[in-house]
This record gives C-alpha cells, structure tokens and sequence, in this order.
C-alpha cells in the first residue's frame, strides 16, 4: 500500500482525507493534474483543467453577485460544463439546483421561484429557459461563455466550509403534487464510501484505470451522488448528453468502461441495441443499478451478455441516494433474495414500524425508516414537512417493506402511492391536480400499472363533468403542455366514478386491483 493511494487493498481505491467537493477536486487535481477527470464522446478534461476552469467560475459567479448560500440553478443535458459548475459553486459556499430539462415550462418555473435561483445556466437543448425572463440565464453553449471567464484567473478558490454545510438542492415531487427542495449537505455523497471502507466491503468499489459511465442524468441524486464517487476515487468519468444505446455504446468502445450505474431500463435499452455482443462490454467489470427493481429475465440476459458483476442499491433524495445495497454475491437468479432491495450499508440502520411507530419483528410488512449519515438536512423553506419526514435522525421513506432474519429489505408497497417509471419517480397527485383542470374533467385519480419495458406505467381514471363531452386527444393536448412527457399518462379510462372512501381519499387499491391481481407486491 502506497502513502498516497490509502487502498482498502492493493488494488481498491479510497482517500480518506477527500470529504468535501473541493478538497477533492484540489487532492487529484495535485496529485493526477493530466488524469482525465471528464470525458465524453468528443472531448476530454483534465483534473487540472477542471479545477482551473471551476476556479475562474467561482471568482465569475463571486463577481456577479453570488456568494455563500446563494441558489445557482442548471438545465440542459449532460456535459462536461455541468461538472465545471458543480465544483465552482462548491468554492464559492452556493447550493447547486440541478433542473430537469425534460420539465414543462410551469414545472421549471416552480422550482427557480421556489428556490429562489439567482442564476440559471442551460444550453440549447431545451427551450424552456427562453420562457423564463425573471431569473438571470447564462448560456454555456455560446462563444460569450468562454470570454466571460477567460476575464477571471484560475488561481486556487478555498471556500470557508465544512461537509455538513449544503451544496445540492434536488427537487422531488411530493404527494401534495408540488416539488419539495431536497437540501443536501456535502457528507452525502462521501459518507457511504467511508462506511464501505471503514468495514473493508467492496459492494461499490474503485479500482486504478477506472473508467465510469455515468448513466444517471445529474439532476437525480442517482446520478450526482454517482458522478462524485468516480470523482473522489480520482478515475475518469464518462459522461453522454443523455442516456441512449448509441451514446452509451460509443463510450464504450472509445473509453473501454469498466464499470457504471443505471437504471433497470437503460441496461434492457443498452441490450435491445442490435450491435451489442460479449464482445462490446469486454472491459466491463461492474454494473451498478437502482430507480426500479430489476426483472430477472433481464437480469439474467444482462448476466449472460455483460459478463460482470451487479450490484442493486435502493435509497431516496432524502437519503441521500444509496442506504441499501444487495452485493453482487447475492445476485443469483431464481432465489427468493433476488426480490430484495437489498441489506443497509454498516452504519446505516433500517427499521420496519407499525402505524404506531412501533418496530416490527421480521417478515412483518409496514413502512420503511432508514437512519444514515448521508441524509438531507431540510426540506427548502418547509420546515413541516422536514418535521414529518426527518424524525429523530430516521428517514420516514413512505415505502412499505419487511426484513427478513438475515436483515435483507423486501420492498412490499409504496405508502405514498408513487409510480415509478423507466426510473423516474411520479405521483399521481400531480398529475391529478393538471388534469382537474381540465374544463370537462370531473374528478380523476392516477395509477401505475405494471408494464414490462418500463416497470410501470401511467393511468388516468377521469370522469367527465355533467353535460361535457371529452375525447382522450383533448386530454393528451392538455396535460403535455403542463407536465414532463414522462409524466404523462399512458392511457385514460373514462369512468362512471372514481372509488373514496367517506372522508374523500382515493382508493387506489380498488383501481389497481385488476391490474395487479396474481402479484405477491405491488411494485414491478
């Protein structure tokens, strides 16, 4: 073992003394300064450039205004430039609020009013930046970019903080059907590493040579929680515009991946590719994957095909991503542990309680807590519901699940009535309040139904007020202009009725019956 590698072994990577963003940037920006550190499909970035680059940002972003606390918001796909502004703001003591770009215009709206973003960086892969004058946008992908900061030198940035204080601000939608802020402090996306190190595990794991794929978009946690292990590991990052097959695939046979994190779907996407063979993922020796359970037919195919191993982590925003992992020496098709999400990480707690919040015992089903040092702070500027979700330091998860006697998680039912789909979480309380206001709509409830590309998909139940007339094309028309494209409902059913029960609340379980019936749980 080398003074500066710190390894858990000889080969596995691990430095301590990184716990905060920009520790870790000027740790490997010393150490490997030529290493790459960003890469895509046309371009390469150096440690050392990405730390002068984020440096002349952060004394830009000082000049224009921004300081310690301040909202700095970003659209638009994939790129090296996110990285950049992800460590710029970390030096100046600001709260990164990654946007996604695949939100309607209301929906993007929302969230820089809510956060109160005093910049919005986009480039031009989506035009709902132009429909929003009241914040102050800067375009990242135009000439005046680069002559803005080459003003500035790219001398060392060292902010005054700590890794309990913020730096990313990701939006979740909620069963109110508005976005809450999830603010997370820097330990979030360093304390699993040190947990996995601390006990000497190696379910997620870096290695010299490393080079990752990183799969998740950045305004998931998935994928920014994901992007700063690579980093903090000192491997190279490789990054598309967004994930598909053909940018996938073109990353891997320039960079010889070796290992990455995605979601169920996009490894059944990255498979369904025509081109593909052993011989494509020939440098591939993990795959880490989450946002939806896995099938194991897929698993199986992914197995044969792959060639490596697989590791399946579960976790919210709130937790900071990853609270749960099932290790790739779990991973065998047709055994009953290939339904769980998996087991806590040592020194993250998980406990199943009654309505009461009373513990119980195994195999027993009730909701989810998880305890791990990874967790949000707050909530942003909703301090009632920080109060009913961060208990005691307990995560209050909103799933339903049960432990078995070796202390593996088994995902029952969701509590809050979640979809997810392709990865994406939806709730159907959002949907429902858009399409309410359709002026013929009635009343309406939302649920997911399984469906075997996506995991599942989503259905609307309308009723149409007295007197109207409704086509589900006017329905579509109207609810497209309102929500994400993945938000949007699969199919409607116009109904007589919508089931309640006598105080007004949806029952889900009578829609979902039908659809379910013959499934042992109720999440695909």
């Amino acid at each position: 073992m080398t003074d500066t590698a710190h390894q858990i072994t000889q080969d596995r990577l691990y430095f301590p003394e990184c716990r905060t963003l920009t520790g870790t940037l000027a740790f490997h920006a010393a150490r490997i300064p030529e290493h790459p550190a960003v890469v895509t499909a046309q371009s390469t970035l150096s440690y050392h450039d990405l730390d002068g680059t984020s440096n002349r940002l952060a004394r830009a972003l000082a000049d224009a205004g921004a300081e310690a606390g301040t909202r700095i918001a970003v659209i638009g796909h994939e790129s090296a430039h996110y990285y950049e502004l992800l460590f710029a703001v970390a030096k100046i003591g600001a709260v990164l609020v990654p946007v996604n770009w695949r939100l309607s215009a209301p929906e993007v709206a929302h969230i820089l009013n809510d956060s109160q973003a005093m910049f919005l960086f986009a480039d031009g892969s989506t035009d709902t930046a132009e429909q929003l004058p009241s914040v102050t946008m800067i375009r990242y992908d135009t000439s005046d970019y680069p002559d803005w900061l080459d003003r500035f030198d790219d001398a060392p940035v060292i902010p005054d903080t700590t890794e309990n204080d913020p730096i990313a601000q990701l939006y979740t939608s909620g069963t109110t059907g508005l976005p809450k802020g999830v603010v997370l402090p820097q330990r979030s996306f360093f304390a699993i590493g040190d947990l996995l190190a601390e006990a000497g595990v190696d379910w997620i794991d870096w290695r010299e040579g490393d080079v990752s794929l990183i799969g998740l978009p950045g305004f998931h946690i998935g994928g920014l929680w994901w992007a700063m292990q690579g980093f903090r590991a000192g491997i190279t990052n490789a990054v598309m515009p967004f994930f598909s097959a053909e940018h996938a695939l073109a990353l891997f046979s320039r960079y010889r991946v070796t290992t990455g994190c995605m979601a169920a779907a996009m490894i059944q996407i990255l498979l369904s590719d025509p081109s593909v063979s052993r011989r494509t993922f020939a440098s591939l020796r993990k795959v880490i994957y989450g946002g939806s359970p896995i099938s194991e037919d897929l698993l199986q195919r992914a197995m044969t095909i792959l060639r490596c191993d697989f590791a399946q982590i579960y976790g919210l925003t709130e937790t900071g991503n990853t609270a749960v992992c099932l290790p790739p020496d779990q991973h065998r098709p047709g055994t009953t542990r290939m339904r769980a999400a998996g087991r806590p990480y040592p020194g993250v707690e998980c406990r199943i309680v009654d309505d009461d919040s009373r513990t119980l015992p195994v195999g027993v089903v009730g909701e989810v807590h998880l305890r791990t040092p990874a967790r949000m702070l707050e909530y942003w500027r909703l301090p009632e519901a920080t109060a009913a979700t961060l208990v005691d330091g307990w995560i209050i998860t909103g799933d339903a699940g049960y432990l078995d006697s070796d202390g593996y998680l088994y995902i029952h039912d969701r509590i809050k009535d979640m979809i997810i789909s392709a990865g994406e979480n939806v709730y159907p309380a959002e949907i429902e309040n858009v399409l309410a206001g359709h002026p013929a709509v009635h009343d309406v409830a939302v649920i997911g139904v399984p469906d075997e590309r996506w995991g599942e998909a989503i259905h609307a139940f309308v009723t149409v007020t007295a007197g109207a007339q409704i086509e589900t094309r006017s329905l579509v028309e109207f609810a497209s202009t309102r929500l994400a494209a993945f938000k949007l409902p699969a199919r409607y059913h116009i109904v007589e009725s919508i089931p309640r029960n006598p105080s007004g609340k949806i029952l889900r379980r009578e829609l979902r019956a039908e659809f379910w019936s013959g499934r042992d749980r109720q999440v695909n």
